[in-house]
């Protein structure tokens, strides 16, 4: 029993991060929308750049 609380532990924090990551997303997305980030010719290291790296993780299994 005590490893099914471990994993349920486990898999709180994982929907904590993931929800946290989301939000980020919505916010980025909406400053994107509205112009206030910009995307400029040659910066391929910004937020977007690291926000977008946990979901080509992801679909690269598939």
């Amino acid at each position: 029993m005590s490893y099914y609380n471990q994993f349920k532990k486990i898999i709180s924090y994982l929907n904590y991060i993931f929800g946290i990551y989301l939000w980020v997303l919505i916010i980025y997305a909406f400053l994107r929308w509205t112009g206030l980030i910009k995307r400029v010719f040659m910066q391929e290291h910004l937020l977007g750049e690291y926000l977008s790296l946990p979901i080509k993780f992801i679909l690269s299994f598939f």
